[in-house]
């Protein structure tokens, strides 16, 4: 790839590393350095202790940190379609991964993907772009974290529903236990905040499905 090419990715491109790795030299035929995996609802990924560098093909999938003390795991980081982990790669790293829904990643073997891209002149810049990526991610929770219980609740449903004319369908996987996870409260705390937008009419049943109507507020 020439100086032009990668130029004109960095003016089009959000995501740099996206499609430098559809113009890279990788073998997708081997299994040593490439893998497409489908994790069912819930399923966890198990990844080897060597660097890995993973793509969200589709779905979500949720970054697990286990609090040994209080005996109870928190959610992190969500990643989402065209998100990347470098897992075990700058650092080694304690977090476990978990699907929500159905969720299709493509797993690379990372210190191939990264001598490949090395080559390339904007490399820098693709450093710099994952390390903005990841500050976003640690920002969004630790924004989230100053807000109160209802504002949390309303954040993690946006995020992780499909959004309609009328407003942000929730799927049956968004439940009180992932929202405890998620927002770093009890279960008790999730369902009655949810119970409250409800009463509010904030969250309404709409054909059998649960809908967050829009709202100037938020």
């Amino acid at each position: 790839m020439d100086f032009l090419a990668v130029h004109g990715l960095l003016l089009r491109e959000p995501n740099l590393l996206l499609p430098l790795l559809e113009l890279s030299n990788i073998d997708k035929e081997d299994s040593d350095y490439y893998q497409l995996k489908v994790l069912k609802n819930y399923e966890s990924l198990d990844l080897s202790n060597t660097g890995k560098l993973v793509h969200v093909v589709r779905g979500h999938l949720l970054q697990q940190v286990n609090n040994l003390m209080q005996k109870k795991q928190t959610v992190n980081a969500i990643l989402m379609e065209n998100d990347f982990i470098f897992y075990n790669v700058f650092q080694s790293t304690h977090y476990e991964y978990t699907a929500l829904g159905d969720t299709e990643l493509e797993i690379y073997d990372a210190n191939v993907v990264l001598e490949e891209l090395s080559r390339q002149p904007f490399f820098p810049d693709l450093l710099i772009d994952i390390l903005k990526r990841q500050e976003y991610q640690f920002y969004q929770y630790s924004n989230m974290l100053t807000k109160n219980v209802q504002e949390r609740v309303i954040d993690i449903i946006k995020l992780l529903s499909i959004r309609g004319e009328d407003g942000f369908h929730i799927p049956k996987t968004v439940n009180y236990l992932l929202l405890s996870k998620c927002c770093q409260i009890s279960p008790h705390t999730a369902k009655k905040a949810m119970q409250e937008l409800e009463l509010a009419n904030k969250i309404v049943c709409k054909q059998g499905k649960m809908v967050l109507v829009y709202n100037s507020d938020y």
